[in-house]
């Protein structure tokens, strides 16, 4: 049975989906074929649980001096790719139904096509309910396997794939001391309510060296907050680096994706916001405390790694205090130790 996949969506949506591939693919003892964008692509490097990618261009991702019409040609020849490749089921990996992957996934020309939703158009000849429980998005997702045929077994956990080669120049841009705990703080968040303040991140990173002996790495979605394509948080990083002056943490400029995944491997735990920052903590083993705001925790937050979660009231992570925080990460780091058998001072 040839099998497409098909994950349009952003960064963390990708890497959420991984199990889902892993699970087909142990299945069937077979790579799966995806069709993704290149925005998201570098998440399945290195998977061995992927075969083919078929890749497509947002026309606003596309890159300095990239035409429209070059991104329009390069859709097409995708779409003939899809064609000859004569698939027998397309899958839409998304958590809820949504038209736009129907295009693509009739564009394949595959002969059953599987989605998640309710009251769905004809086209979709195997429709999966979403289900009415509380749950994760990776579980939801797993249910795409039902009409396969295939035994309901729990999904995995998110799976991102790093060479050694990549590890090894990680290791030494970031130079860490040997012996001592890195912890990093991710600061970066796209809605207002996800946005933990600068004051904050710096207080904490102050208390964070006074409780102990550490190293701090400093990450953030880079550029400027008034790019359109890609807003990023290059002032809010500035600022939070003068208001840490004298302590030690180290900013970790990412212009890539792979850089951003080998960086934070190194991390003994991870306090981020809610969004696809998460994902790679999670998607590379890390323990990770998250501060949500007006997103479900339930359905988005880190899956099958220690973690905590931090919800700011009314559902606003700017509300949140340093202290609540502060108790949330000290909590996970004693769970770490404990499940390590490292013994933990009193």
């Amino acid at each position: 049975m040839k099998i497409l996949l098909i994950r349009r969506d952003n960064i963390g949506d990708l890497i959420l989906t991984t199990p889902l591939i892993a699970s087909l693919a142990q299945a069937y003892n077979a790579p799966v074929d995806l069709l993704v964008n290149s925005y998201n692509q570098a998440v399945l490097h290195g998977n061995p649980d992927v075969g083919q990618l078929h890749l497509y261009s947002k026309l606003h991702h596309r890159q300095p001096g990239q035409s429209a019409l070059s991104v329009l040609w390069q859709r097409l020849k995708t779409i003939l790719a899809l064609r000859r490749a004569r698939y027998d089921v397309a899958i839409i990996a998304r958590e809820q139904w949504d038209k736009r992957p129907l295009q693509w996934a009739k564009l394949a020309g595959a002969r059953r096509i599987i989605a998640l939703g309710e009251q769905m158009p004809a086209a979709i000849t195997d429709p999966v309910s979403p289900g009415r429980e509380p749950e994760h998005i990776v579980q939801r997702l797993a249910r795409l396997t039902a009409p396969l045929g295939l035994p309901e077994t729990p999904p995995g956990p998110l799976a991102l794939y790093l060479g050694d080669d990549e590890i090894a120049a990680m290791r030494q841009r970031l130079a860490l001391k040997e012996g001592l705990p890195v912890y990093g703080l991710q600061i970066s968040a796209r809605k207002a309510p996800q946005r933990w303040q600068v004051e904050k991140f710096a207080e904490l990173a102050r208390r964070l060296v006074q409780q102990e002996h550490c190293q701090l790495l400093l990450f953030w979605s880079p550029g400027d907050a008034n790019n359109p394509r890609h807003p990023g948080d290059d002032d809010k990083a500035a600022e939070l680096l003068a208001a840490c002056a004298g302590l030690p943490i180290a900013p970790v400029v990412t212009h890539q994706l792979r850089e951003l995944m080998a960086a934070m491997s190194f991390c003994d735990q991870i306090l981020t916001s809610d969004g696809g920052a998460l994902h790679v903590a999670a998607g590379v083993g890390v323990p990770t405390v998250a501060l949500f705001g007006n997103s479900e925790a339930h359905f988005w937050g880190p899956w099958q790694v220690p973690h905590r979660v931090v919800e700011g009231p009314t559902r606003d992570v700017r509300l949140l205090s340093v202290e609540a925080v502060l108790e949330a990460f000290n909590a996970l780091r004693q769970q770490v130790l404990q499940q390590a058998g490292v013994a933990i001072p009193a």
